[in-house]
């Protein structure tokens, strides 16, 4: 019996038609529509085209170039990436681009790992300045991230490093060297208060506030310092660096709060030295207008910050950071006549220099876990080379 030949439907004919027009549309939709610089719902620049030179070619690198730009200037990119967030999440998601999901809306950072080669370099950098400067307080603040202190809320089977250890290891290393500051048991005493945002890696003002109260007097302030400040909200849409990131929970708003002292003269002039500019205020009001809120504070990342107070107080302190610090120096300003900021990643000067230059009096070191873990400039600013 012969095979009889299947003939073709109009139907099958419409759908070999359909799909290479769709096709085309996309990608004359791509070619239409201008390239972006920034995504403001992920807060980050998007790749732009790759220029095609001699190395790019022949190394492999122009495609792994090209296909990060195509990724990122897909038109429709952020409504694409809502459904593909949604779907995960009605699978059952716990986990979005690196960012756990957990109870209550609360977005956590991974606990970061120390690379011990490159650990061990910064601790021993560490205890270098510390004995090139045996006549200078040194004190030392590693402050633990949400999903150490708020584990309980991390999503079910979700397996994080136990930073607390971590921390024990870097105080234990560091012996008599430094004055520790005590963060974990500070804000593990809080935990059930609103001391880490829910939809950004770093602590509320109100977590560092409970912190400085433990440093106070490590610092050599004798004074109580819990009923010296006021706190006020700037802001009540702040949306997070790991909401960006993740892509869920970008309705969820949150409160900045700024804390001013309720006695004296809280007059600043700060100085942004590599830029050359000016303020009089710790804060950046117009960073209120973009996505990322938290940058009111000091503004965007700079090298070295000079801030001159009117306090009545001699001493002159360096402050070596990351941006978790930047919420804390509005607590220092009423105690020292003059502030150091200095942020090592953007630091062309050793420590050394900048204790010559400003002839420093005090020196606290003050970073979350997270990201002194993986800095691999502390070893550098520090060794005096």
């Amino acid at each position: 019996m012969k095979n009889k030949k299947r003939s073709n439907s109009p139907a099958d004919g419409l759908l070999g038609l359909l799909f290479p027009g769709v096709l085309l549309l996309f990608l004359a939709v791509n070619l239409l529509v201008p390239d972006r610089t920034m995504s403001e719902k992920e807060n980050r620049k998007l790749a732009s085209r790759p220029g095609i030179t001699l190395s790019n070619m022949t190394g492999g690198a122009f495609m792994e170039e090209y296909e990060n730009y195509a990724s990122d200037q897909f038109a429709g990119r952020d409504i694409w990436r809502s459904i593909k967030v949604s779907l995960s999440r009605l699978g059952g998601s716990r986990m979005e681009n690196g960012v756990y999901i957990g109870k209550d809306g609360q977005l956590f950072e991974d606990i970061s790992v120390p690379d011990q080669g490159q650990m061990s370099e910064n601790l021993e950098a560490l205890k270098g300045f510390r004995e090139r400067h045996a006549d200078i307080p040194v004190s030392m603040a590693l402050v633990p991230d949400a999903a150490c202190v708020l584990s309980e809320s991390l999503p079910l089977f979700a397996a994080v490093e136990d930073q607390s250890q971590l921390i024990s290891m870097v105080k234990n290393e560091m012996g008599d060297s430094v004055n520790w500051i005590d963060a974990v048991s500070v804000l593990n005493r809080h935990r059930s208060e609103k001391i880490y945002y829910k939809t950004d890696c770093r602590w509320t003002s109100l977590g560092a506030f409970y912190v400085f109260q433990e440093a106070a007097p490590v610092l050599g302030i004798e004074e109580d310092v819990s009923d010296d400040f006021v706190s006020y909200a700037v802001s009540n849409d702040f949306n997070g660096n790991l909401a960006s990131k993740s892509g869920v929970f970008l309705d969820e708003e949150e409160q900045i709060d700024i804390y001013v002292p309720t006695v004296g003269d809280s007059d600043v002039t700060v100085t942004y030295v590599d830029e050359a500019r000016k303020t009089t205020s710790l804060y950046d009001s117009s960073k209120l207008e973009t996505k990322d809120q938290y940058d009111v504070f000091l503004g965007e990342d700079c090298a070295v910050t000079d801030i001159k107070t009117v306090s009545t107080s001699s001493d002159r302190l360096l402050l070596v950071k990351d941006s978790f610090a930047d919420c804390f120096v509005q607590f220092l300003t009423p105690f020292y006549r003059e502030i150091i900021v200095v942020d090592p990643r953007y630091c062309t000067n050793t420590m050394d220099e900048i204790m010559d230059t400003y002839r420093i009096t005090d020196v606290l070191i003050l970073y979350s876990g997270n990201t002194f873990f993986t800095d691999n400039y502390i070893s550098g600013v520090f060794s005096g080379e």
